[in-house]
């Protein structure tokens, strides 16, 4: 059974190399130090600690210091908000896009110029330079404590970089409790 599960996710590892190389070096990343960490953090407890801060670090009397403790996010589907965002993107629709802003992000891009008509001109200049989108991936979410939270996406496209140069961007939307995108960098 163990052999099974450890063969799917070679699979689906490798899958991963071939269809979405910045997602699965990310996961990669993450899995080497998941395991660097089992195997090296629990065979050497001491070297943790060690490095910790002479404020964290353990007292003379062998009071411990308070463990960090690393979670994983829940399983979080994005709010109707991001895809209608994303869908306005892809499809060089900025009403789409500008419909998914709460009115406190609207606020600001106005307070620095920006409308709904420039970031349509800017879309239209863009599409008529060649500019296109190859795929988005949604690397996965985070709810805060607050009631916003973050969505961390990676989009594929070419021309924006150079006619008919391929790139890759990042986006972090932070999304209210409303479900409306407040920040997106």
């Amino acid at each position: 059974m163990l052999w099974r599960i450890v063969r799917r996710l070679l699979a689906v590892v490798i899958q991963m190399l071939i269809w979405r190389p910045v997602v699965s070096l990310a996961v990669l990343a993450l899995g080497l130090g998941l395991v660097g960490f089992i195997v090296g953090g629990t065979s050497r407890p001491n070297l943790i600690r060690s490095s910790l801060p002479a404020s964290t670090a353990p007292s003379a009397v062998g009071t411990p210091a308070m463990p960090i403790v690393v979670q994983t996010a829940p399983p979080m589907t994005p709010p109707p908000a991001v895809d209608q965002y994303i869908k306005g993107m892809i499809t060089f629709n900025a009403h789409l896009m500008w419909q998914a802003l709460d009115q406190q992000a609207i606020q600001e891009m106005v307070s620095q110029g920006g409308s709904e008509q420039a970031l349509q001109q800017r879309l239209d200049d863009a599409r008529q330079q060649g500019a296109s989108y190859d795929g988005v991936a949604f690397i996965g979410g985070y709810p805060l404590r607050n009631g916003d939270s973050y969505l961390f996406y990676v989009v594929s496209r070419r021309g924006f970089a150079g006619r008919g140069v391929a790139d890759q961007v990042f986006f972090v939307f932070t999304v209210g409790p409303n479900g409306k995108i407040i920040k997106i960098e």
